[in-house]
């Protein structure tokens, strides 16, 4: 009796440390005091536990830092980044000074959306803000480019394919595809609307992010991306402009619009193109090669090296320059550039940014598993 009294103990005071840590979480206190790990259930649990806490932690840092950004005047000076291209020739211009295509704001288009407001453009399409009179809701509406997706194409019969395969996804880190629709002799898509800000206008602001709230974007950028490696889909162009950050810490892969099924065809690019944003292109993507999940795995290599370092791993003035050094320089270590950056957030971010597919991480899954053990 004496024996088994004293084994009851040990295995109640830790469950009840757990309790009282469950109590305190759920009253917004991330400072809880959790019971030390072990060999058995106990120990396991307690582990969960602890980065589950730890992962609350990260996201309340996260909502500390969008709120304190918002305090602050936007500099209107601030450049903007470049948009896609559909050609390896040279960058676009600014997504702000490129000629306005699609609706007007205030507008009616295919009968039933208010235009409300432009949110950007791209080298794909343009995307507005608009309130669906049908429903009653806002949703986003891209206006995809004429020339890549008119009538009777293949590109138009493969994007149609992959729209069914998009709606299929449903993950709170990624924006929900809605539908396909063709008005006014144009092609559009619908998406859910999601009030926040792209990672690429924190970064403008922030330069690079701390270490807590940037692996919290990180880990649910690779949670998203499991999700549409695993409905099929080769997103194609991940890239702080495609990341939505929400004010309450939630991040939200979006913008499908050159991606395409793993086995499929090309759902965008013109014989003989390259499409993509040449900052954020694989390898294998910049020669024009066969793209797979591993190659979107390359891109958020190079958006980790930014959200960290506050600098691209491959600078450059024109698309041929960075293409190149994409596909043949080797990349700094985000140290050299950030020392108080972890040894081994050094070596997830050098082996996403392998140039051989099989050098980089299996799947977005492991990466995820990779950055829950970093540690400050």
């Amino acid at each position: 009796v004496p024996v088994s009294f004293l084994l009851g103990g040990r295995i109640a005071r830790p469950l009840q440390q757990l309790a009282a840590g469950a109590i305190a979480v759920r009253e917004g206190d991330l400072e809880v005091r959790l019971p030390s790990g072990g060999s058995g259930e106990v120990g396991l649990l307690a582990r969960a536990f602890e980065a589950l806490v730890g992962e609350l932690r990260e996201k309340r840092q996260l909502e500390e830092l969008l709120a304190e950004m918002r305090k602050r005047p936007a500099d209107a000076t601030r450049g903007l980044a470049p948009t896609s291209v559909t050609a390896a020739g040279t960058l676009p211009a600014d997504a702000a000074r490129a000629a306005p295509r699609g609706p007007r704001v205030g507008s009616f288009f295919a009968g039933r959306y208010e235009v409300v407001s432009i949110l950007g453009r791209g080298g794909m399409g343009s995307v507005y803000q608009v309130l669906d009179r049908e429903l009653d809701e806002e949703v986003a509406l891209k206006v995809l480019t004429p020339e890549a997706f008119s009538e009777g194409t293949q590109a138009t019969q493969t994007l149609k394919q992959e729209i069914r395969l998009a709606r299929k996804i449903t993950h709170p880190n990624v924006v929900r595809t809605h539908d396909l629709g063709e008005a006014d002799g144009v092609r559009f898509l619908t998406m859910e609307y999601v009030p926040g800000t792209t990672l690429r206008e924190v970064l403008d602001r922030l330069a690079a992010i701390a270490l807590a709230p940037g692996l919290q974007i990180a880990k649910q950028l690779c949670r998203g991306l499991t999700a549409v490696h695993e409905a099929g889909i080769i997103h194609r162009d991940i890239k702080p402009q495609n990341i939505m950050v929400l004010p309450n810490g939630v991040v939200k892969l979006m913008d499908f619009g050159i991606a395409r099924t793993d086995e499929g065809g090309d759902a965008a690019a013109l014989d003989g193109h390259t499409v993509g944003t040449p900052y954020y292109m694989s390898p294998e993507q910049a020669m024009g090669q066969r793209m797979d999940a591993r190659s979107d795995l390359y891109t958020v290599g190079v958006v980790l090296f930014e959200l960290f370092t506050g600098q691209r791993p491959f600078p450059g003035n024109d698309a041929a320059t960075v293409m190149q050094r994409h596909v043949s320089a080797p990349p700094p270590v985000p140290s050299s550039l950030r020392p108080d950056l972890p040894e081994y957030l050094d070596r997830i971010v050098l082996a996403c940014l392998a140039k051989r597919p099989e050098r980089r991480p299996a799947n977005a899954a492991d990466l995820y598993a990779a950055l829950t053990r970093v540690s400050g």
